[in-house]
């Protein structure tokens, strides 16, 4: 094992950790969903029995699970922009030291010859990774900012009260039309059935 890692080495394990990262917070979602779900089970449950201090508990639990699954969506995008614009600084640096050996190799082969030139070409290189630089240190105050406003907020900002009695209502109504549904079915079954007999009979 090397002692000291390349450039190269350090770059492939830092996209390694962003991509077990985006993988982890993925993750996260889908249990949160799964757990939402769950919940607006049970709370059904409760509200055919008629149990209104289950169902508050209950639905204290949903509100709050959905709100970590909507966090944890914003959370996933913010990295995922920050995935992009990490793209956008690695292409503007291999530029940047393309053009620098280009201009060693132009120093070496026609000595001073045209340097006022390939000066103001290196410091087009700098401007433009000085721009990207601003760029993504304005992305990170403004979303710093976003996060410190989302930690501080009440759930109720991401999930109300109304939505999650029209999930649990939704899930309820659905359930009574599959049963309606399946004592329709049985009663058409029933009435064919007797129908095919008299006919054989006649």
């Amino acid at each position: 094992m090397a002692l000291f890692k390349s450039s190269e080495e350090r770059r492939l394990e830092r996209e390694m950790d962003i991509r077990k990262g985006l993988s982890r917070i993925k993750k996260q979602i889908r249990d949160q969903e799964r757990e939402e779900k769950d919940f607006i089970k049970k709370a059904k449950r409760a509200k055919q029995l008629g149990d209104g201090t289950q169902l508050k508990v209950i639905k204290a639990n949903l509100k709050r699970t959905a709100y970590t699954r909507r966090l944890m969506e914003r959370q996933l995008l913010n990295l995922e922009v920050f995935k992009q614009l990490k793209g956008q600084a690695e292409a503007q640096a291999d530029f940047a030291r393309a053009l620098e050996t280009v201009s060693e190799a132009i120093a070496e082969s026609y000595g001073s010859v045209n340097m006022a030139q390939v000066h103001k070409n290196c410091e087009k290189a700098v401007n433009q990774s000085e721009s990207m630089q601003q760029m993504m240190e304005l992305m990170i105050e403004q979303t710093n900012e976003s996060v410190s406003h989302m930690e501080g907020a009440q759930s109720d900002d991401l999930v109300s009260d109304d939505e999650i009695d029209r999930l649990i209502d939704e899930a309820v109504v659905a359930e009574e039309t599959e049963e309606m549904e399946d004592k329709v079915s049985s009663k058409l079954d029933s009435l064919r059935e007797r129908f095919e007999k008299n006919r054989q009979k006649a």
